[in-house]
């Protein structure tokens, strides 16, 4: 095979990937671990200043649908909505009426953070679970409320409370493990750590080694449903059970 030809290849699949403006982490990870034949292409939606529902809420309002079409312009064959609080905070029908918005103006089918985390932990057929966060009170209580809404039961959970929407990038795999481990209620059946901007795919293996249980996070689940989407079934080292799943 020619290089042209690998070029083409790996570029064959295009994943579109929405973020807040305030993200460092997710665009940086899942290109640097996208398999070959997928290619990452993303666009931003401008987060005011501080960690609140109506900031969250505004950022949608203002810039959601401009990042849709402007992220669409490239052709995708999947979008990821890239925000789990906006679907936390908003619910289930905002989250289902949202993909049904995004699918409609592009042509393609999408996912948001909050969608690919219960399609993964179905997926592990998880019922009983533990949502960990590195968000404020209210934002974790609403997350809760958003896993329970959508059937599972939530027995433990433990969240950082920061309020600065940069300084959610900031915590150290030690910082997450033992979140993690703080969080978690023996009789889960998964770990849920959620947030795109916080590095939680670095602990995903070394909790799952010591809960012995699936840990689902917004870094991977939303990889991992975009790729399934777009028919790429490739395993993605370091992305835990969820990633090596066929």
């Amino acid at each position: 095979m020619t290089e042209v030809a690998k070029v083409k290849q790996r570029s064959s699949v295009r994943l579109g990937l929405i973020v807040p403006s305030i993200n460092i982490v997710m665009e940086a990870w899942a290109a640097r671990v996208m398999p070959d034949g997928a290619s990452l292409h993303t666009a931003r939606m401008f987060m005011p200043d501080g960690l609140t529902p109506e900031g969250i809420c505004e950022m949608d309002r203002t810039d959601g649908m401009r990042a849709v079409r402007q992220i669409a312009s490239c052709r995708p064959d999947v979008i990821a909505y890239g925000c789990t609080a906006s679907s936390i905070i908003q619910g289930l029908d905002y989250d289902a009426h949202l993909r049904h918005e995004i699918e409609t103006l592009s042509g393609g089918p999408a996912t948001t953070a909050a969608h690919a985390i219960i399609t993964a932990l179905k997926t592990f057929g998880a019922r009983r679970i533990s949502a960990v966060s590195p968000y404020t009170a209210v934002i974790d209580a609403a997350e809760h409320r958003y896993f329970a809404a959508a059937g599972f039961d939530v027995l433990g959970g433990a969240h950082l409370g920061i309020t600065d929407n940069f300084k959610l990038a900031e915590p150290t795999p030690e910082i997450l493990f033992k979140l993690g481990m703080d969080g978690f209620d023996p009789k889960a059946e998964a770990l849920v750590i959620t947030c795109l901007n916080t590095p939680s795919h670095t602990v995903i293996e070394a909790l799952e080694e010591k809960l012995g249980v699936p840990v689902v996070t917004s870094t991977q689940a939303t990889l991992w449903h975009s790729l399934r989407l777009a028919g790429i079934k490739n395993k993605v080292p370091g992305g835990g059970r969820l990633l090596n799943l066929h």
